[in-house]
């Protein structure tokens, strides 16, 4: 009975330290790439595309795990040519589910988003130090990923697209200081 208890409590010691491991080495980088690095200081990078000052990169040919899944699919984001973002694209509802978990063993109790018609949550969030996690579900084509941002260059990034948003949006009032329109009369007598 004793060697069970000692058992249990190992196990449950274990959990615990690999789960701190996670958090810590996430906080560190993803996939052995630290946040922040240059991207001109990586070999093996292929990029994909780019939107909005944001690079996007994949590593052919490597195969990524997360809580012993494979994911095949990974993106790199890069701003200003810095790494900030990891989207491990997710392909059936049994590793959703599973990295579902798995994060929030981690993480705790997501902040859950509902904008499906059907009701069902499109997105969950993890905020923690310095990290922000996002596991979606895109309400129109059913795709899943997990987003996993470093948030002193994501930052960056959501404000340098709230400018370039404000730039273009058409306004209907004026910034400036109001002014006083001058009255004419619309009918005269």
């Amino acid at each position: 009975m004793k060697l069970i208890k000692i058992f249990i409590i190992g196990a449950a010691l274990l959990f615990c330290y690999c789960g701190a491991l996670f958090a810590m080495e996430l906080q560190e980088g993803f996939s052995g790439i630290k946040w922040g690095t240059e991207v001109t200081n990586l070999e093996n990078l292929k990029k994909v595309g780019s939107k909005n000052k944001v690079d996007y990169y994949i590593k052919p040919g490597v195969i990524h795990t997360f809580d012993y899944v494979k994911i095949p699919l990974v993106t790199f984001g890069f701003y200003a040519g810095r790494f900030f973002a990891a989207y491990a694209h997710i392909e059936t509802p049994e590793v959703f589910a599973q990295m579902k978990q798995y994060v929030q063993s981690r993480y705790g109790i997501p902040i859950i988003k509902f904008t499906s018609e059907s009701g069902n949550p499109t997105e969950y969030r993890w905020k923690k130090d310095k990290l922000k996690l996002k596991l979606k579900v895109h309400k129109y084509t059913g795709k899943m990923k997990l987003g996993i941002y470093y948030t002193p260059i994501s930052r960056l990034v959501n404000e340098s697209q709230q400018e370039r948003y404000n730039e273009t949006a058409f306004k209907f009032l004026p910034k400036d200081k109001p002014i006083t329109p001058a009255y004419v009369p619309l009918l005269e007598f």
